[in-house]
């Protein structure tokens, strides 16, 4: 089992590192942690928590973008190509497929937030703010939560179109942060009932936003960082299982 899924990943990294929008993406990027030194003379005083904060936010940034814009459409592609009915012939399960196709996304989004952390750290160094080892437990937890946003977007490839995948991706990306806020800043009862229902759908992924923490120097307690991990691996093994449960329903055409 272990290898065929191995097998659908690497095939799946390679079909993604094809893609020129991935290096689009990443320019994109790029020039916007560039482009925080430029705002680093609006904040007198606080120059390294801007550079520091802006370069944690567009890695994210860069994952959530190439989710989007090429993992909504990896099921889909399959499809019309017809090379899913041939792969499918094999003794390969669907669920196997599936996690063989989230790993792969999961793998490549880890070489690219690999390449910004190195843009990321050569522009602390370079600018004279320095590089923090802390750093790397935000971008751990910024894959941790690139895991559950990857799972959705195969779930949904499955469901849907690319475009709708796409569009019901973020909206859960964005469910996930604001959530907590919101039931925060209501105080209603009839709030917490339906967000605690909701809790059991919208992925909780403000628990991996820790950038505010490490920028700050505050401590980042090792059972958050645990249960983050098992939270992350326990919502992406269950959105798979969910897809494959439909994807033997669906047809392949």
């Amino acid at each position: 089992m272990l290898r065929r899924i191995l097998i659908i990943a690497r095939w799946t990294v390679t079909e993604l590192l094809r893609e020129r929008i991935l290096y689009v993406a990443l320019l994109f990027v790029a020039v916007l942690v560039a482009g925080s030194c430029v705002l680093t003379p609006l904040a007198p005083g606080a120059q390294r928590k801007v550079v520091a904060d802006f370069g944690l936010a567009s890695i994210d940034v860069l994952g959530v973008l190439v989710i989007l814009l090429s993992g909504c459409g990896l099921v889909r592609r399959e499809i019309e190509r017809r090379s899913l009915e041939v792969m499918l012939c094999k003794p390969l399960s669907r669920l196997e497929y599936l996690m063989g196709k989230c790993l792969g996304l999961f793998s490549t989004l880890c070489a690219l937030v690999g390449v910004m952390t190195l843009l990321f750290f050569a522009l602390a160094m370079v600018s004279g703010f320095g590089w923090r080892v802390q750093f790397l437990w935000a971008i751990g937890a910024t894959l941790l939560e690139l895991l559950i946003v990857a799972s959705l977007a195969v779930l949904f490839s499955v469901l849907t179109s690319p475009m709708l995948a796409a569009f019901f991706t973020l909206a859960l990306f964005v469910a996930g942060h604001l959530q907590e806020t919101i039931v925060r800043l209501a105080h209603n009862d009839a709030v917490d009932r339906i967000s605690n229902a909701v809790r059991w759908i919208v992925p909780s992924l403000e628990i991996f936003d820790v950038r505010a923490e490490v920028v700050y120097g505050v401590a980042i307690p090792r059972s958050q960082v645990l249960g983050g991990a098992a939270y992350a691996a326990l919502y992406a093994i269950t959105a798979l299982y969910l897809a494959s449960l439909v994807f033997r329903r669906k047809e392949l055409k």
